[in-house]
């Protein structure tokens, strides 16, 4: 999935004469602490503007001009969506301006819609099950997991990779297959080597896939 296709084109962005008053409103009413501010005859991304630049005016009828405008904060139209969620992390925003290869202003990411993207991504509300797979990072190859999964006539959903918490350097493969029986899957995979640490129902799959859209969530929620 790529930025554009999450696009926000509601969102009116700041313009250097605007008054300090507008800055504030619409980070009360975007919930965001950081605003991009967009040039209007040539629709370019000419920096953004934080609560910190305007909490303390006394004359919130000044123009942001008068401000100090900051370096643009920006992905392409063209970015992944794990581009766009790895940015908004780096930068700590929940709003995430969105620009094409000329550099002109398209529109903004929100970071629920970063969030509703990565569920979707993961199936997180399809029905089926969660298998977590323990293995060196060495040993890691998705084309024979995939294949002794589909061998059992199961095809995957989602997949997620992260480093083990207990052991290093081993990784730990949470993988969401389309089927509540999963038995014969952990069985082929144990046979060809593989730890396979939990074999769950449908009911853990809000408790695995689910728990890493809310993690990210929480890393997101500044």
């Amino acid at each position: 999935m790529l930025a554009k296709e999450i696009l926000n084109n509601d969102f009116v962005p700041l313009q250097p004469t605007s008054p300090v008053s507008a800055a504030l409103a619409k980070m009360d009413a975007w919930q965001t602490s950081s605003v991009p501010v967009v040039e209007s005859i040539t629709n370019k991304l000419v920096g953004h503007i934080l609560f910190e630049d305007v909490a303390d005016r006394v004359d919130e009828s000044s123009p942001i001009s008068d401000l100090e405008i900051r370096t643009p904060i920006y992905t392409l139209e063209n970015q992944h969506i794990f581009e766009v969620a790895r940015q908004m992390l780096q930068h700590e925003v929940r709003i995430l301006s969105v620009i094409d290869h000329s550099d002109a202003y398209l529109g903004v990411i929100e970071k629920k819609n970063v969030l509703e993207a990565l569920t979707n991504m993961l199936n997180v509300t399809v029905d089926g099950s969660v298998i977590t797979v323990q293995m060196a990072k060495s040993d890691f190859t998705l084309s024979e997991l995939v294949h002794l999964i589909e061998t059992e006539e199961a095809r995957i959903l989602g997949l997620t990779v992260e480093p083990s918490k207990d052991l290093e350097p081993f990784l730990e493969v949470s993988i969401k297959v389309n089927t509540q029986e999963t038995s014969a899957i952990t069985s082929s995979l144990r046979r060809h080597g593989y730890l396979v640490t939990t074999s769950n129902r449908a009911d853990l799959v809000q408790i695995d896939l689910s728990t890493r859209a809310d993690e990210l969530m929480r890393y997101l929620d500044v």
